[in-house]
């Protein structure tokens, strides 16, 4: 009886059986739903494949997020440049090589001309740094070689990149991944009629800066003599008078007034990248109060983080860093200075801009199954999906009122966050909590059993859910039944995989990116039924 029950009613099947025809297995052997294209393309270009996941290694992870990729190009170029090019102007990833190579994979092979041309005419935008330009040119060249449309595509680059830029470029990018600038200028041919142009090019050939007066060339001619000082502190003098990176100063001559100098001189991304370093070569101390102030001043300045399109992994993995005082892969180390710690966990929540609450009963839910303690979220090291899932779901615990944070797996239990917790407080709480198989249908049904009033479910997952005895969807809609409340569901996948707990098709569920920029905004309006 029971088993002629469950093939009429698909409501009582386990999850490890499809639910409808639509339905997709995923990894771990459940059955849960396919991401619309442009959702998959979006974990792409946010979350990246480095690390791989529990159930596929890096190098597995990748080949089926690029699989995908490849096809969805071939199928539809354009959707992909348009999801690409939104990403990228809403600073909504961390990493810029997702972004390129999507471009890449268009530019080189998308069967209409039109479009890759028009990918070939974004490459300026995407492609924003000399490093990301020698990045972009390398996966242009495992797809293809330099015909006609990849020289004119390159050369156009440093034809119309403003001169100040190109100067920049000559002097602090030149060469990654295998890559020169020279070797692009040589495939490439570009042309210029202006002087200050073209000396600039000839620099990046030869070495050589000759018959150029224009002040954006400064930045050459400041690096050539810093090529010839004798100390860090000549060097340091002649960074501050011409504006010199710390990448125009040679290694040897980086020490301490170097780097007091390139606080000045380099960007904000700089600074959080090498702040443990500042703080090895003793210009960033707990009695440097001056410099500690300053630096603060930085990175919690809400505009300066947005001009310098800072995003909310950067300041993270800043923060994982510098605490921990020691480097990720050198033997470097330092004394974190506190106060510079508490600066980087605010300035996590403000690169994510102004968050607004949506007032609703909140219960932030996060998995913390095994599949969750393995790999690393958008490359960055040490920050597995459970973390990653701690530390996104603050963000809404500190904005939402009514708010509720509680761990599952194969069971529901208390995780102990508040909206008081420091991140590493709460990422702490998420791992020593990790246990057990998969079921994303808990949340709904512990809220449903204990009488928890609840207007929307927030499940951080990565969607790998198997072990439970009915699907995600069937247990929002036993809750809204039983209770009256027509409860939402948000899904915040943390893994690049095409799988989701949300049904596409039903309109009180959504799929978001974990660590997508514009995720909270989303998050808020759908909470509120505005989207």
């Amino acid at each position: 009886m029971k088993n002629l029950l469950n093939s009429v009613s698909p409501k009582n099947r386990k999850q490890t059986e499809r639910l409808d025809g639509r339905q997709v297995r995923n990894n771990a052997g459940g059955f849960v739903y396919a991401l619309p294209d442009e959702g998959r393309l979006t974990r792409f270009l946010v979350l990246g494949t480095d690390g791989g996941t529990f159930y596929a290694g890096a190098r597995a992870h990748t080949v089926q997020a690029t699989d995908f990729v490849r096809e969805f190009v071939q199928r539809d170029a354009a959707t992909a440049l348009r999801v690409t090019l939104d990403v990228v102007r809403g600073n909504r990833a961390p990493k810029a090589d997702p972004a390129l190579l999507v471009l890449a994979l268009i530019a080189k092979t998308a069967p209409n001309a039109a479009d890759r041309q028009a990918a070939w005419n974004a490459l300026p935008e995407v492609a924003r740094t000399g490093t990301m330009l020698l990045h972009f040119l390398a996966f242009a060249d495992a797809l293809g070689g330099w015909g006609r449309l990849t020289r004119r595509g390159v050369a156009r680059v440093y034809e119309d990149a403003p001169l100040e830029r190109l100067a920049l470029w000559a002097v602090k990018y030149k060469a990654r991944d295998g890559w020169s600038q020279r070797d692009a200028l040589r495939l490439a041919h570009p042309r210029a009629t202006d002087a200050s142009r073209n000396a600039v090019l000839k620099f990046m050939v030869s070495g050589v800066l000759e018959g150029a007066t224009d002040p954006a060339l400064r930045v050459i001619e400041g690096h050539l003599l810093a090529l010839q000082a004798g100390t860090d502190a000549e060097a340091a003098r002649l960074m501050r008078e011409y504006g010199l990176p710390i990448e125009a100063v040679p290694t040897h001559l980086r020490g301490a007034e170097v780097y007091r100098a390139a606080m000045a001189t380099n960007g904000l991304t700089w600074l959080l990248r090498n702040l443990g370093n500042l703080g090895r070569v003793g210009v960033l101390g707990v009695n440097d109060r001056e410099v500690t102030r300053a630096v603060i001043g930085r990175i919690t300045d809400p505009v300066a983080l947005k001009r310098g399109r800072i995003h909310p992994l950067d300041a993270l993995k800043a923060r994982l860093v510098y605490a921990q005082g020691r480097g990720v892969r050198g033997g470097g180390q330092w004394l974190p200075v506190p106060k510079v710690v508490d600066a980087l966990e605010d300035a996590f929540h403000l690169a994510f801009g102004n968050v607004q609450p949506a007032g609703t009963r909140h219960l932030l839910a996060l998995d913390v199954s095994g599949s969750m303690t393995c790999g690393e979220v958008a490359g960055t090291p040490g920050l597995t999906p459970n973390m990653a899932a701690a530390a996104m779901s603050m963000v809404a615990l500190r904005t939402e009122p009514e708010a509720l944070t509680m761990g599952f797996a194969s069971e529901f239990r208390k995780l102990g966050i508040t909206p008081k917790d420091t991140l590493e407080a709460a990422m702490h709480k998420a791992q020593a909590a990790s246990f057990g198989a998969t079921d994303c249908a808990l949340p709904m049904l512990w809220a449903a059993a204990n009488g928890v009033e609840v207007d929307t479910f927030v499940v951080y997952t990565d969607n790998e859910t198997w072990a439970g005895k009915v699907h995600p969807s069937v247990a929002l809609d036993r809750y809204r039944q039983q209770t009256g409340i027509p409860a939402r569901l948000i899904v915040v996948g943390l893994t690049a995989t095409g799988f989701s707990i949300a049904d596409p098709a039903r309109p009180d569920m959504l799929d978001v990116v974990g660590f997508d920029s514009a995720a909270p905004g989303v998050m808020t309006a759908f909470a509120r039924g505005e989207v």
